[in-house]
C-alpha cells in the first residue's frame, strides 16, 4: 500500500497497536504538515499572481487595493485554507464519519432535543470565549505581547463582513479539521483519550503563533475536543469555534470591550465564566 493511501486511510486501534512509535507520529502528523505545505505555496502563488496584477493595472485599482491591504490578505489567507483542507480532505472525511443517529430526523421531540443540545453549547463557547478574553484584558496578557497585537490589527483591518466569514466560517471548519478531525481522533487511537485532549489542543494553541492566543487557544481547545467527545458529531467544534469567533470579532470590532470599567469588566467576567460552568456542567451531566 502506497504512503499517501496509508496516511490518508482510518486505521483502527487494533491495527495502530503494532506500529512503532515514529509511525504513529507521522500517521498523526503528516497531514498537518501537508496542510501547511499547501497553504504556504498556495498563499506564495497568490500574491506572485497578485503582484503581477497589480503591476499591469490602472493606479486607481492599485490605490484601492493598497486600502484595502487587510482585507485582501485575509481573502488570499482564506482561499489559501481551502487549498489545503481540499488535499487533506480525504483522510479528514475518514475520521469525521458522524455515527450518532441523525436527531433531527427523528420527530419532533428529536428535533427540539437536537436544538436545545447544540443551544448549549453555543451559550458555552459564547460565555467562554468573553469571559477569557476579559480575564486576559483585566490581567494585562494582550497589552503585554507585541506578537499578538500585530495580529489583531491584521485581524481587524479586514472588512468586518469579509472577517465574519475568515473567522466564522472559513477558519473554525479548516482549524477543526487538522486539529480535532485529524489530530485528536488519530491521536486517541494511537495513544488514549487522556493525551488526545491536551496534546492536541496545546498544539491548537501553539499553531496561533503568540503567547495570548496559545494560551486562550489551548484552553478554548481543551472545551472543544471535550464537547467534540461528548456530542460525536463533527458538527459541535465546528459550532463551538465559529460561535466563539464570531462573537468576539463583532463584540471587539469597534474596540467594544475596551470603553468599559474595570469594575464592569470583573462583572462581565464572573458572569461569563460562572455561566460557561453552568453550561459545561449541564452538558457533562446531560450528554
Amino acid at each position: 500500500m502506497n504512503f499517501w493511501k496509508t496516511m490518508n486511510t482510518r486505521w483502527d486501534a487494533e491495527r495502530i497497536k503494532s506500529w512503532s512509535s515514529v509511525k504513529k507520529a507521522i500517521y498523526i502528523l503528516f497531514p498537518l504538515l501537508v496542510y501547511f505545505l499547501i497553504h504556504d505555496m498556495a498563499e506564495v502563488i497568490l500574491w506572485a499572481g497578485l503582484n503581477f496584477f497589480m503591476g499591469s493595472t490602472s493606479r486607481q485599482t492599485v490605490a484601492f487595493l493598497n486600502e484595502n491591504g487587510y482585507t485582501i490578505r485575509g481573502m488570499i489567507n482564506g482561499a489559501a485554507i481551502l487549498f489545503g483542507v481540499a488535499v487533506i480532505w480525504r483522510g479528514v472525511s475518514a475520521e469525521i464519519r458522524i455515527d450518532e443517529p441523525r436527531m433531527a430526523t427523528g420527530g419532533m421531540g428529536k428535533r427540539q432535543e437536537a436544538i436545545s443540545k447544540y443551544m448549549f453549547l453555543a451559550a458555552l463557547a459564547f460565555l467562554s470565549a468573553i469571559g477569557l478574553n476579559v480575564l486576559f484584558n483585566l490581567v494585562g496578557l494582550t497589552e503585554s505581547s507585541q506578537a499578538f497585537a500585530q495580529t489583531a490589527k491584521a485581524q481587524y483591518g479586514v472588512d468586518f463582513w469579509i472577517g465574519l466569514v475568515l473567522y466564522g466560517v472559513l477558519s473554525p471548519f479548516a482549524e477543526e479539521a487538522v486539529f480535532r478531525g485529524l489530530i485528536f481522533n488519530r491521536m486517541k487511537r494511537c495513544f488514549h483519550y487522556g493525551i488526545a485532549l491536551v496534546v492536541s489542543s496545546l498544539l491548537f494553541g501553539c499553531y496561533h503563533g503568540n503567547t495570548v492566543q496559545a494560551v486562550y487557544g489551548s484552553l478554548l481547545g481543551l472545551l472543544i475536543a471535550y464537547t467534540y467527545e461528548k456530542y460525536k458529531s463533527f458538527v459541535a467544534p465546528v459550532l463551538f469555534h465559529a460561535v466563539a469567533n464570531v462573537s468576539i470579532f463583532a463584540m471587539t470590532y469597534h474596540n467594544g470591550l475596551s470603553n468599559i470599567s474595570m469594575g464592569t469588566e470583573i462583572l462581565l467576567m464572573a458572569v461569563s465564566l460562572l455561566g460557561a460552568a453552568g453550561c459545561l456542567l449541564y452538558i457533562m451531566k446531560k450528554y
